[in-house]
This record gives structure tokens, sequence and C-alpha cells, in this order.
């Protein structure tokens, strides 16, 4: 026996579907009704509707963030001053296809009082089950071929069957093939007046300009996080959820600005969780404690090895991704970097949160590459505690002196020898660049081309060059940041033991980076790990010296090594040729290639 649940459901198929049922034969009728019947059965057990789906904005009113937008919208609308294209771009979850439906429904509804529609005529009755035939709704992303569009623009020219207007909704718009934008093209720059398109994408760049130049665009931005929890506070209100109040802005904070994603993850820890606690929010998110990410911080900014690894160990034991581990902890230093700027407060030195990011980024590209992640994380835990010594370990001291000597404390010398030595081992590299660099400060750069020459190491070149992608990470050094551009806008060309030549572009450059040899130099040192005699030339410099040196080996001429003791004020090359110059050929076509060096 048909439930009058399911009479009604029935009573709910469209007209033309019952009529063409009509036709079919006795057996295929049969057997559609008792098709039909088990389809109402299951809708009535299946009764639940998602939160996000059962609170879609279907009012200006309850579109959240997005106030410039509903604005202009709705002025357009009570002035009857429609476009005939629309495109809706933003992040996901911030209420493009929402709005599209409800302009298609306000744009076709009988009875609209200014920007309201009446939800009772035949057109919204039709929007409301989904079935009005004059609202077209088509994914981009599975229908992106010319063949689709062309069907479009062939039934554009037929009118609107129970609407005012066809609506055309395509969704992820930038998915359509170039053909199919083509076809797209003039269809959308004069379409007939009774249809409207509304374009909706997340990758407005992959638009092209003369789609976006034919309609009238809205940028959807990203709601906030006090909007989101405003109205998940609405949701648990409505529907009776019990829920820790400071999950909501935790559920907020982890949304990215989607209003969607937070409705759906509030709807799954409803599910979960009768009493829905923080403990509830970080096991469903698959995240760590914050509490327990804030102490990891400050084990490793302490130095605290064996507590930083027991805390490791314990996410380690929850199952917790390292991947998501390293994005939890660069959003954890980052708010501490915030704090510290805010509030000015000494807790913990800027430059050290400043490093661990970058060591938390460098790592994390690596980690994605790798099946054994976990023992390339420890390797960055063990570096962030390293760097956290060498940079702060100073500022403490400094502190401990100036504190010291204030109180007229006999410890103040103690502080000032472990000041020392701590500068010693920090500073050694750059002390012995700075003392190499004023012994060959007058002897020119003639010397350190020729011993680079002379010392030419493709490996070693390679090997360094490996290093340019380093430099970014000194763009914001206090120390380094005003001279690292010299070597990111120059190339390295010759490497040998301790003698490296790097070309510019032009004169200028080369004044510039000999000014601030000194800063270079140490730059170079450090990332290396060893000290270079560094020679600045122009790139026209440098392809008159190439063609240089593969004609000094052609005619017999060997580059050797001049000691600085020995100072000379030209490239000196000595005549070897009577004697066996093969070596010097082969190193040739090691540094240039077989193609420049040609024996004759």
């Amino acid at each position: 026996m048909f439930h009058v649940k399911h009479i009604n459901a029935i009573n709910d198929v469209p007209r033309e579907t019952l009529i063409k049922l009509a036709l079919f034969p006795l057996k295929t009728r049969v057997f559609m009704v008792l098709f039909i019947y088990s389809l109402c059965s299951v809708g009535c057990s299946m009764s639940y509707l998602a939160l996000y789906r059962k609170y879609r904005p279907s009012r200006f009113e309850e579109f959240v963030g997005q106030n410039y937008i509903v604005d202009v919208l709705k002025r357009s609308l009570e002035n009857n001053k429609i476009s005939h294209a629309y495109l809706f771009f933003g992040p996901r979850g911030t209420g493009k296809t929402s709005m599209a439906k409800l302009i298609a429904k306000l744009v076709n509804c009988e009875n609209r009082y200014g920007v309201l529609a009446c939800d009772n005529c035949k057109s919204c009755n039709l929007i409301n089950s989904k079935s009005n035939p004059d609202i077209i709704e088509m994914d981009a992303a599975s229908n992106n071929g010319v063949d689709e569009i062309r069907e479009i623009r062939n039934k554009i020219s037929l009118l609107p069957s129970v609407s005012k207007y066809k609506v055309y909704i395509i969704d992820e718009v930038h998915m359509l093939s170039s053909g199919a934008f083509n076809a797209l093209l003039k269809t959308l720059e004069e379409p007939p007046k009774h249809v409207i398109f509304i374009l909706a994408t997340t990758e407005f760049y992959k638009v092209p300009e003369t789609i976006v130049s034919r309609c009238q665009c809205f940028e959807f931005t990203k709601v906030s996080e006090k909007d989101i929890v405003e109205r998940l506070k609405a949701i648990v209100k409505a529907e009776k959820i019990d829920i820790d109040p400071e999950v909501l802005p935790l559920i907020a904070k982890y949304s990215d600005g989607g209003m969607r994603d937070s409705i759906s993850f509030l709807d799954k820890l409803n599910c979960y969780s009768d009493k829905i606690t923080k403990e509830d929010f970080y096991l469903l998110k698959g995240i760590v404690n914050e509490e327990d990410l804030l102490e990891l911080v400050k084990k490793i900014y302490c130095g605290d090895l064996e507590k930083t690894f027991e805390i490791y160990n314990k996410f380690l034991e929850s199952g917790k991704s390292i991947t998501i581990l390293i994005n939890d902890l660069v959003r954890v230093v980052k708010d501490l970097i915030v704090k510290e700027l805010r509030e000015d407060s000494n807790e913990f030195d800027r430059d050290v949160l400043y490093r661990y990011i970058d060591i938390l980024n460098e790592y994390s590209l690596k980690i994605k590459n790798l099946s054994n992640s976990n023992s390339l994380f420890e390797v960055c835990l063990l570096k962030m505690i390293k760097d956290t010594e060498i940079i702060s370990r100073e500022i403490i001291f400094e502190k401990k002196c100036v504190d010291n000597t204030k109180n007229g404390s006999k410890e103040a010398e103690i502080v000032n020898i472990e000041q020392a030595e701590s500068k010693k081992d920090v500073n050694n590299v750059e002390n012995n660049v700075k003392e190499k660099e004023i012994e060959i400060e007058h002897k020119g750069r003639d010397i350190i081309i020729n011993n680079a020459f002379a010392t030419a190491d493709k490996h070693l070149l390679e090997k360094l060059k490996l290093l340019w992608t380093k430099l970014n990470d000194y763009l914001f050094n206090k120390e380094f940041g005003n001279v690292v551009s010299y070597l990111l806008d120059g190339t390295l060309r010759v490497a040998g033991k301790g003698d490296v030549i790097i070309s510019v572009m032009d004169d200028s450059f080369v004044n510039n980076a000999y000014e601030n040899l000194s800063k270079l130099s140490s730059l170079f040192a450090i990332m290396s790990g060893d000290s270079y005699n560094l020679s600045f030339i122009t790139d026209e410099e440098w392809k008159k010296l190439k063609n240089k040196y593969v004609s000094d080996i052609k005619n017999g001429k060997k580059y050797e090594y001049i000691d600085y003791k020995d100072m000379k004020s030209d490239i000196i090359n000595k005549d070897d040729s009577q004697k066996d110059y093969s070596d010097a050929v082969n190193d040739a076509k090691m540094l240039f290639g077989d193609e420049l060096v040609e024996i004759k």
C-alpha cells in the first residue's frame, strides 16, 4: 500500500513526465511506478539534509561577508537593470553558486516584491523543487567541450517554457577548453533578450580576457573569522547543538575563509558527538592541539632536546601526519611573530622565529618527496635547535652582561668571556673571509681571475650554482638583505679552489658589488661553508675573457696558480707551447664544452 507521503511525492513529479510515462507499454509502466515507489521509500528513510545545504543562502541577507556584491545586485534588481552576463569569482565556499541561483529565482519570480521572491508562483515552486526547465546548471569540469557549448548555442533562441528568462549557470567555467570558450564568445556577447548567463569560477586568471570583458565581474572574498563564528552561532542555536564555545573560533580559523567548509565541519562534529569539545575538533581535523604545538616551539627555543623529542614522539604515537604537523608549526610560529610585533614582547627573538619558518618551509619541500619523512623531520628539529643556539646565544649573553653590570656583579667579566667565545664560534667563517679580503685587497681582481681559471673545477661550479636557489632566503635578512641582489642578478661563471668569477649586467653593478665586497664575501662563505675570493666582471667582459681563455688553451698557454704573496698586476700565463698541454685542453673542455674548444 502507498503511504500518503508516497502519493504526495508522486504528485510532485512534473506533469510532462507522467504524460510520457503513460505512452509506455503496461509492463514498463508498472515497473516505473514500482521504481518511483522505491525511491519515495528511500527518500522517506533518508530525510536528513546536510547543514550546508539546509542553510544555503536563499535571501540576500543570508550572504555573509559579501556586502558590496549584495548591495550592487540589490540595486540592479530594484531598478530592473539586469545584465545579460555575470562572472562570479573567488575562493570555494563563499557563495558564488548560491548567488547565481538566487538571481535566477528573483529575475523569474512573477510576484517579486523588491528583492524578495514570493516563493509561491509557478516559477518559484519549480526552482525550489529543482525542476525548472528554464534554469540550466552546467558543470564545466565535466562538460568542457565544444559540443556542449554548441548545444547551448543551438537551443538559446528557444523561448523559456515557464519562466521569463532562461538562465544558464556555468560552474567552474575556467575548465572550458579554448575551443569551448571560442564557441561561447559570440553567444555571450549578444544573447537573446530572454537569456542570462551566470559564470562562476575559483580560478579567475584562467578565464580569457575576451570572456571577462563581456561580463559584469564580482569578486567573492574569503569570509572573516568573526563573520563565520556569528553564522555558526546562529546555526548552533537553530539546530540546538551542544558545543563548547571555544570550538567555533577554531572551526572558523581552520576553514580558510570558506563558509561552506566551516558549516560542513560543524555538521561532521555534530554527527560524531552529542557534546562537542575541543578534543573532538582536533581529533576529527587530524591536527595537533595548539597548546601542545606551542609547548614544542618553546622546548625547541630553549634547546631542550629531550623534551622536544618527547613531545614529538607523542605526536607520532597519535598518528599525526608530518606534513600537517609542519604546516601547523609554521602557523603557530607565525602567530608568535605577530604577537611579538603587536605587544612588543621580548619572550622570543623574532630573528629566531623567522629562521624557524625558513627551516620548516625548506624541509616541507624535501619531505614531500621522501617515504621516510620521520627521520628527515627529526633532522629539521635538530637544525632548529642548533640555529636557535647560534642566533640567540649572543643576545642572551649581552642581556646578562648588561644586567650584571647594572647590579655591579663580578659575574659580568665571566659573562663577557662567554660572550666572546660564542661570538668566536658564530663569526669564525666571517672573520676568516674579512682577513683574507684585506690580504688581497690591493692585489687586483686579475689574480683572482687567473687563479679561478688555473684551478677551475666543473663539479665545484655545479655545486656552488645550487646555492643560488637559497639566495632568496636572505632577501629579508637584516645583515645581507641590502646586498644579496648583487648575487641574485649575477651569474657564477668559474669556480676554482678559493676563487670564483661572477658576471653582472654592467659596470654600475660591478662598482656596487665591490663597494659591498665584504658583506658579499661573508654571505658567500656562510652559504658555501668555505671562504672564497670573489671577482666581479660585466657580462661583456666575460665573453672576451672566455674567448681569451679558449684561445690561450689552443696556443698551448697554461694558467698556473699564483700565490698571493707574489703579487703581480696582470694575469700571468706561462707559455709551454713546447710541452704536452693535453691536460689543459681537457680542463677547457670540462669547463666550456667540446664545441668551444677546437685543436688545430
